[in-house]
Parts: C-alpha cells; structure tokens; sequence
C-alpha cells in the first residue's frame, strides 16, 4: 500500500474492491478479490493481486490467475497486474513506508523553503547539504524527501533515502 500511496500517477486506491467470478481450471465458478483496484491520474483502472513469489511461480496459481485475468471485465478494470515480493526492493517499500510517515505531518513552510533551494541548483548535491543550506535540520530532511517523490529533485543513488543521498533538480519535461 505504500509502494502504491507514493505514487504520483495514482489518483485513487480501492482497497479489496469488490469480487470477480471466474471459472476455475476444474470449471467451478469461484470468486476473486484483488487487492488493490487503483485509478490512476489518466483514468485507467489497474486490478491488482498481491501474492508471495513463491506462490505465484506454481503453475497451477499461473494458469488460474489467467482465468482470472479473462474474466475480468474491462468495466471493471483496463489491466491486472501481479505483485509480489520481487517485484520491488526492500528499500523502495522503505522509503515509501518513510514518506507515508513524512506526509501525515505536512510542513508547508519547510516544503517551500527546501523548493526554493532545489530550484537553485546547477549540478549535483546531496540531501544533506540542501538541508545545511535550509537550517530546517530534520524538517529540512523530510522536506527534501517528499521534494524528490512530488518531482522536484530526483535521487540519483539507489536505496535508502539517506541524508548522504545524491540529488539533482528535476527539470520540468
């Protein structure tokens, strides 16, 4: 969920939407409840079934999750995916769990003062001297952490969001 909460491109989560029917591998009807049906800022709707890898890799869950997939209407959704613990890494639900928790805390003043930093620069940094440079400390660094998931900066190391992160100004395309 949080993976899905630091998305730009998502405009609205449903969590355990409503059931699809679909005919099993032995031809009974069963039902099927994803976990996420997500709208996202385009108007698409993506169905969603979180399942471990382990799993997910068994043939006979890959050729159910096929009916499923058939018989899912497009009235109900454009697509459905498959997630599962490999399909992102620790860090990525780290950071995402982290900026969920920065976000319950809005701090508009220090969100304009680190902006306005970011916009002045030419080259890379790291978060840790955009926060110097705000004498925000660790408002400073939440700041900059919710600055690089709303589009302003973009990190430019893989893993954690540390304070030694390297950052760069994202240029508007």
């Amino acid at each position: 969920m949080h993976l899905l909460l630091a998305r730009p491109d998502i405009h609205y989560i449903w969590d355990q939407p409503p059931a699809i029917s679909y005919e099993s591998t032995g031809g009974r009807q069963r039902q099927h409840v994803f976990d996420y049906l997500i709208t996202l800022t385009s108007g698409q709707r993506i169905a969603i079934a979180v399942k471990p890898a382990a799993l997910a890799a068994r043939p006979r869950f890959r050729s159910e999750f096929v009916l499923i997939r058939a018989a899912t209407s497009l009235a109900f959704a454009h697509r459905v995916d498959l997630v599962t613990d490999r399909s992102f890494t620790s860090s990525a639900a780290r950071n995402a769990a982290r900026l969920h928790e920065f976000r319950r805390s809005p701090d508009p003043e220090a969100d304009s003062g680190v902006q306005s930093i970011i916009n002045t620069l030419s080259g890379e940094t790291t978060i840790a001297e955009i926060v110097s440079l705000s004498g925000l400390k660790g408002r400073g660094f939440r700041a900059v952490f919710r600055a690089i998931y709303a589009g302003y900066a973009r990190a430019l190391d893989h893993g954690d969001i540390e304070p030694t992160t390297r950052v760069v100004r994202e240029v508007a395309q």
